[in-house]
């Protein structure tokens, strides 16, 4: 089996009140997980799915919101504030 990811949109650049969605596809892994990288700074682990079930989530819950509806996908909803 051919593993890769996916990632649309690859980047995403928000203004204040705005929602937007992020989808990540795995293919050939049961792990998913979200980084962030905020301009000029380190990247930030934010969540960790395994199986399809929410290991860990280190984000701020009202801005970042983890969907993954399969084992193979990933979904980040983003509320700017």
């Amino acid at each position: 089996m051919d593993t890769g990811i996916t990632q649309t949109p690859k980047y995403l650049v928000t203004g204040m009140g705005s929602k937007r969605m992020m989808k990540r596809a795995h293919l050939g892994h049961d792990s998913l997980y979200w980084l962030r990288q905020k301009a000029k700074k380190s990247l930030v682990f934010m969540f960790y799915y395994n199986c399809k079930e929410l290991t860990e989530n280190k984000t701020v819950p009202s801005h970042f919101t983890p969907e993954c509806p399969d084992s193979s996908r990933l979904y980040l909803h983003v509320f700017a504030l």
